[in-house]
């Protein structure tokens, strides 16, 4: 009788070929499964054995005798042990070479290179500038640009004789000055961030790295347990002058490390970096009131309230190696319009704020809007206030900007664009829809509208630089509006147009705003232009008008974590959502809680906050 060879190969297959135990196919569910000992040889999807006997998960091959851990079997992949015990791979053994995240750090070689040399007092201090990575070059070029246009007139106006610029990991630009060509406080469009005068230190332990970067900044000997007296220079003894006299709680530290230049949200050596700030806190409380918590509001001899200066100082430490930092402590410098708005930034860490939104948006474009009104420091009226606003988008669709306009500020938007934008904003009667020419748009034409004062403009629109910059130059001449966020986009790959730009802002400030710009973390190869009026003193009660003070990290929260006077940064629970292991802001809920907090202030009634 001749039978089919599928039928043999079949029969084989269900016999095992032998030994006790024989391996099946992966689809089979018998009591065969075991890990006995070598006698199948058919491939095997990774299982729980039967019965055999150390119980693991293994795998076999199609080769001869099988790869089980059983008796009479190899080890499967070389991953195992005789005894069932998985092998420490290279990358494991790293783990343990200076204590887990270092062990990682050596690992992923995820390090600056070059590493920095230590600084010595009265030496120069290195400046280190965060950007977009893959914009490092661009930083760089106008950083040189910079250097050469300011350089003194008897010698050569080279830029690579005045300054040294590297990039020693991405997003990271570092900058020796050697003859103090940039100007103090010097703000570039491509920075997201600055560390200016840092100085380079070294220890083993977290302590250690502490009192070394303390007492280099403060020349503070008092922070040096060994009770060596290490020199100190004129600037360290400055700086701890006018600390001293700080207001109390206007310090931020800041522990940073280079992964964060890159977006990462657990990057390597966060824990260990964050130690170190939880460290430089403690020391820093008992000497430095600037670095307590702030007290409350004092009061004159009539019970008026005293305000508060604007002072803010920022400590940031960025570990570079396991056992090397690199430490700025600056005073920051009011930049405006919002009262939060400084530069260095001391809300978010190395300037990256976190601006996702959980709920469905029509176009990803909604970031950089986002970000423009967390770096202003306010935001446009709600519709319902005192301080309303009304928000004219010009090139909406399919209607990012409008929905941050809608959901994030409640204000009344008029979308001005040739295409419908998204279909929920169509159908809202707070959206006013103009299809038309966003550059021939004129908002006073045919209605009595807002003020100028009650009027924001917001652009994102592509097009040529040149023809931006007009657009810009319309509104500014005409004052349709008081605050505009605009973004100037460039061609191809050829980088920013530096000319334009430089016009552009010419041109704005001719007419009467003051602005900046930034290329922010979500940019791509465009700019963001902030632009706010300009109005006298006499006019402090049209100031206000259509704008809301925005609360430090109310539309971007803080990607990392900050230590203000001595707290580690926190947000309420209820503003956050996590998905996919990420936490996101919902911003209509934090709206809603801003507002019943207003409401409480106003009628001096706590009960409004409901049951807790």
């Amino acid at each position: 009788m001749l039978m089919s060879p599928l039928i043999v190969v079949a029969s084989l297959l269900a016999t095992g070929g032998g030994g006790q135990g024989g391996r099946i196919t992966s689809r089979s569910l018998g009591s065969n499964s075991g890990r006995g000992g070598g006698g199948g040889n058919v491939y095997n999807r990774r299982r729980k054995g039967g019965d055999g006997n150390d119980g693991a998960r293994r795998t076999g091959t199609a080769s001869g005798g099988g790869r089980g851990r059983g008796r009479g079997g190899d080890v499967g992949r070389n991953r195992y042990t005789r005894d069932g015990i998985k092998k420490r791979t290279s990358a494991s053994k790293n783990n343990n070479d200076g204590g887990g995240e270092d062990g990682d750090f050596n690992r992923k070689q995820e390090k600056l290179w070059p590493l920095p040399p230590l600084t010595v007092p009265d030496g120069p201090r290195p400046t280190y500038y965060t950007c977009r990575h893959t914009y490092e070059d661009t930083l760089m070029d106008e950083i040189r640009r910079c250097a050469e246009r300011r350089g003194s007139p008897d010698r050569d106006n080279n830029a690579d004789a005045m300054i040294t610029t590297s990039s020693p990991y991405p997003g990271l630009v570092r900058v020796e000055d050697y003859d103090g060509v940039l100007p103090d406080s010097y703000d570039p469009v491509y920075a997201l961030q600055c560390m200016p005068d840092s100085v380079v230190v070294t220890a083993e332990s977290i302590k250690g790295i502490a009192r070394e970067v303390l007492t280099s900044l403060l020349g503070d000997n008092e922070f040096n347990i060994n009770g060596d007296e290490k020199p100190t220079d004129a600037k360290s003894e400055m700086q701890k002058r006018k600390l001293r006299a700080a207001e109390r709680g206007s310090l931020s530290i800041h522990p940073l490390v280079p992964g964060m230049c890159k977006g990462q949200t657990n990057p390597i050596m966060l824990r260990r970096c964050t130690k170190i700030g939880e460290e430089l806190s403690r020391m820093l409380k008992k000497m430095y009131p600037a670095a307590r918590k702030a007290g409350a509001s004092s009061s004159d001899e009539d019970g008026n309230p005293i305000a508060k200066s604007n002072e803010r100082w920022v400590l940031q430490m960025m570990l570079q190696s396991p056992n090397l930092a690199a430490a700025s402590l600056t005073l920051c410098r009011h930049v405006g319009p919002g009262e939060n708005s400084h530069w260095p930034n001391v809300v978010h860490p190395l300037g990256i704020a976190r601006v996702d939104v959980e709920d469905r948006m029509p176009s990803s474009a909604y970031r950089k809007l986002m970000e423009g009104v967390e770096c202003m420091g306010i935001r446009p009226g709600d519709h319902a206030s005192l301080n309303a606003a009304t928000v004219v988008d010009l090139g909406a669709c399919p209607g990012g900007w409008t929905s941050v306009a809608r959901r994030c500020f409640g204000s009344r938007v008029v979308a001005v664009d040739r295409s419908e934008v998204d279909r929920a904003l169509m159908q809202d009667e707070m959206v006013e829809f103009v299809k038309g020419d966003a550059f021939a748009f004129d908002p006073e034409e045919g209605s009595e509208g807002p003020s100028s004062c009650d009027r924001w403009m917001m652009s994102d629109v592509i097009a040529y630089p040149e023809r931006t910059s007009e657009l810009m130059g319309r509104w500014c001449a005409n004052r349709w509006a008081s605050v505009m966020i605009v973004t100037m986009k460039f061609q191809g790959n050829e980088g920013p147009d530096w000319d334009e730009l430089e016009r552009a802002i010419e041109i704005v400030k001719d007419n009467g705003y003051d602005c900046r710009v930034k290329h922010f973390f979500n940019n791509k190869n465009e700019v963001t232009f902030m632009v706010w009026s300009l109005l006298s003193e006499s006019d402090d009660a049209e100031r206000i008008k259509g704008h809301v003070s925005l609360e430090p990290g109310a539309v971007g929260t803080p990607m990392f974590p900050r230590f203000d006077s001595g707290t580690v940064w926190r947000m309420p629970k209820i503003l956050f959502q996590f998905k996919r292991n990420e936490m996101q802001v919902d911003v209509q809920a934090m709206n809603s809680l801003y507002q019943i907090v207003q409401r409480c202030n106003t009628n001096n009634d706590a009960s409004l906050l409901g049951t807790p």
